[in-house]
C-alpha cells in the first residue's frame, strides 16, 4: 500500500482511506465542485459587463466633436409706450429681436 500526502495538510496516508488522519480532508475529493466555478464566472461577467460598457461610453462621449450650441433669441419685456405703435401705458409689452 502506498502513501500519499494529503493536499491540503501535506500528511502521508494511506492510499484507500476516506478522510486525512490528521485534517479529516476527503483526499479523493480535492476541488469544490463545478457549480463554484460557474457561479465565480458569473459574478465576474455580471460585474465586468457594466463597467466596460460604462467605460466604452465614457470614452466614445470624450472622443466626439463639440458641437456649437444655437444662440437663444433674445426676448425683453418692454414697458415704454415710445416703442409700440399704440398709445396704452398700461400694457406689457414684449419685444422680439431675431437679429443674429
Amino acid at each position: 500500500m502506498a502513501l500519499k500526502p494529503c493536499k491540503v495538510c501535506g500528511t502521508l496516508n494511506a492510499e484507500g482511506v476516506d478522510t486525512c488522519l490528521s485534517c479529516g480532508h476527503d483526499p479523493e475529493r480535492s476541488k469544490r465542485p463545478v457549480i463554484f466555478r460557474y457561479i465565480a464566472i458569473t459574478v465576474v461577467v455580471c460585474l465586468a459587463i457594466p463597467l466596460i460598457s460604462g467605460l466604452w461610453n465614457w470614452i466614445l462621449w470624450h472622443i466626439q466633436p463639440k458641437t456649437p450650441k444655437p444662440k437663444p433669441s433674445q426676448v425683453s419685456l418692454v414697458l415704454n409706450p415710445q416703442t409700440y405703435p399704440y398709445h396704452s401705458s398700461d400694457r406689457l409689452l414684449v419685444s422680439l429681436d431675431y437679429s443674429n
